[in-house]
């Protein structure tokens, strides 16, 4: 009777330590995430940082220079974060580090500030479109990033060639136009969205 109630006894304390020991590592991933999240979340805050920090910083000599090399840096920085830990968003930060503006607009305002190097360098271009294949980008947000570069060109009067919140596209350009939305999954456009312009090409 007795070794039947001792080894109940051990049953009982073997079952107990396996749960116990199970939970522990729950609890240890867990917190494991939450870490990687946060440092993730980190790292973004100080590329955002030092993007504005640059801009709203003023009295020093060469202060366009010096903006345009940390732009490079950052924009060097943000592509090798995108392509070790996808676009951020909610899910890879956690959404209280996500509701920090220098988490969820770091990377885009960075893409911003540097939209030749995606539209000129074809490996950059194909990993944001990768991450709009991948839900993680929205294609309007991709849209802007290419029309920043447009609406900057010297000589370009301001037009755009995908239509985004920097305007609407020329009419001449409605092929190429449509060509582009329709690669970065964007409806395609209707003659009426468009605009005419003088010149004929981008």
């Amino acid at each position: 009777m007795k070794i039947r109630i001792l080894k109940l006894l051990l049953l009982i304390f073997t079952i107990n330590m396996i749960i116990s020991c199970g939970n522990g590592k729950n609890i240890i991933s867990k917190q494991n995430e939450i870490d990687l999240k946060d440092s993730l979340a980190f790292e973004l805050c100080k590329m955002y940082g030092l993007d504005q920090g640059v801009r709203e910083s003023s009295g020093f000599k060469g202060k366009w220079n010096f903006i345009f090399s940390v732009d490079s840096l950052n924009f060097d920085r943000a592509m090798k974060f995108i392509k070790e830990n996808g676009y951020p968003n909610e899910k890879l930060l956690g959404v209280k580090n996500y509701k920090n503006e220098c988490v969820s607009n770091s990377i885009f305002a960075i893409l911003l500030h540097n939209p030749h190097r995606i539209v000129n360098e074809r490996e950059n271009y194909q990993t944001l479109l990768n991450e709009v294949k991948s839900n993680r980008l929205l294609p309007t947000d991709f849209a802007n990033i290419i029309d920043k570069y447009y609406w900057l060109k010297k000589g370009n009067n301001k037009r755009v060639l995908v239509g985004s919140n920097f305007g609407k596209p020329c009419i001449e350009t409605k092929e190429r136009t449509n060509q582009i939305r329709e690669e970065i999954g964007l409806k395609l456009l209707s003659d009426s969205e468009f605009i005419n312009c003088e010149e004929k090409s981008l």
